[in-house]
């Protein structure tokens, strides 16, 4: 009897550590789980936060053929901060950001905010009066210490207005 009880006890504490262990195990996993689902919200909150619409008139956007610009208005209709250096504009196929692309904020302060709205000028050329044209913009939400967070991008068909 005495050897039965013996290895029942060695039984008992081997269940015990396994059991441990894969409690362990879980707890890690779960954790790990938790991590990523705050960081994958953290990503969707900015990105819900992060929207920017064309405000051009589809079928009169200003273009100079002579220097071959083409004006985009976009304005920031999330509830969050864009960022005016990471802009990415394009039209009939031409993509173009940084120095290639003027930006200008309308109401003259220093951060695209929420309802203001970018004057963004950059060269296309080969543009007709007649064409339709596809375009889109893109830029990077910020947060409040202005560090990237989300993004927010837009297109639309237009055709071009000569000036």
């Amino acid at each position: 009897m005495a050897g039965t009880a013996v290895s029942e006890l060695i039984f008992f504490i081997t269940a015990l550590m396994v059991s441990s262990a894969v409690a362990l195990v879980l707890v890690d996993v779960i954790d790990r789980y938790a991590e990523n689902i705050e960081e994958s919200s953290s990503a969707l909150k900015g990105d819900m936060q992060s929207r920017m619409t064309f405000i051009n008139d589809p079928l009169n956007v200003p273009y100079d053929p002579v220097s071959g610009n083409l004006t985009y208005y976009l304005k920031n209709t999330g509830t969050g901060a864009l960022s005016m250096t990471d802009i990415v504009v394009s039209a009939n196929g031409t993509a173009l950001s940084g120095t290639s692309i003027s930006v200008k904020l309308l109401s003259g302060g220093a951060r695209w905010s929420s309802g203001s709205t970018v004057e963004v000028v950059f060269p296309v050329m080969g543009l007709t009066t007649s064409m339709d044209v596809i375009g889109w913009a893109s830029t990077s939400g910020l947060n409040s210490a202005g560090a990237s967070r989300g993004s927010a991008e837009d297109s639309f068909v237009f055709r071009v207005r000569e000036v």
